[in-house]
């Protein structure tokens, strides 16, 4: 009997390693670097489907493990570049290498000077670096709006102080979509996309991995000059979105 249990456990330890072999799944490795051929050092990089992310190292390297085989979408961004995507094929439990180019740093954002009148590009990205120099508001960049791990939009709200996430039934979509409600002052909001006022030809993006900065001003007096004329007649929070669409001044 101790002979017969003996093999058993040899066969048990022997079978575990070839097992744990054939689970291995795919990977994805690559590089994010600019133009010049220099490494882009803590890029936030997501293979999609499934969302999986991680950020590049500090030589611009990057590994996603535990993936399935199929086609996927991997994407870097970093602020103060621009953003890039790559379509790839992954077989089963193989691995592809890939390149992520992210181009020239955008023109103006470590050069922006702030002026004694506040004054600031009102419809470009420079403008939140402008504005977070000039201070007055909270500020948010793509790595903090990660760091959240939203779903929607509306969850880069539920810790910040002075606001609330509802769910509201959409008979557009059949299904609830989720808003931020201000619960201080007035209790009002104006939105503002990429310089301008939200609107159906301007809206506020659904999915937060589309939004590379924000701007949330709660007292009118801290509102910059470039948005205070929305503000005239509703003494309301001003939040500012800035997309990965948003131009720059190059």
């Amino acid at each position: 009997m101790r002979h017969l249990v003996s093999s058993f456990l040899m066969t048990l330890a022997i079978a575990v390693p070839a097992s744990a072999q054939q689970l291995k799944r795919a990977t994805i490795t690559g590089l994010a670097k600019d133009s010049l051929n220099q490494p882009v050092v803590n890029a936030e990089v997501v293979a999609r489907p499934g969302g999986r992310r991680t950020r590049s190292d500090s030589a611009g390297r990057f590994t996603i493990t535990d993936l399935d085989g199929g086609n996927y979408t991997v994407s870097a961004r970093k602020f103060g570049y621009n953003p890039v995507s790559w379509d790839i094929k992954l077989e089963k439990n193989g691995r592809t290498e890939v390149t992520l180019d992210l181009g020239n740093p955008l023109a103006g954002l470590d050069t922006v000077k702030v002026t004694a009148t506040r004054e600031c590009p009102p419809r470009t990205l420079d403008g939140f670096v402008c504005h977070k120099r000039n201070g007055g508001g909270m500020f948010l960049d793509y790595t903090d709006i990660d760091d959240k791990e939203p779903r929607y939009t509306a969850d880069i709200f539920r810790d910040i102080k002075g606001f609330r996430v509802e769910a509201r039934y959409s008979p557009r979509n059949g299904a609830p979509v989720y808003v931020p409600i201000v619960v201080t002052g007035t209790g009002c909001m104006i939105s503002i996309v990429d310089g301008m006022e939200a609107s159906g030809a301007n809206p506020i993006p659904d999915v937060p991995q589309n939004i590379s900065a924000m701007e949330i001003y709660f007292k009118k007096d801290s509102v910059p000059k470039e948005y205070i004329r929305y503000t005239n007649l509703r003494p309301c929070v001003v939040v500012a979105y800035w997309t990965i669409w948003a131009r720059t001044s190059r």
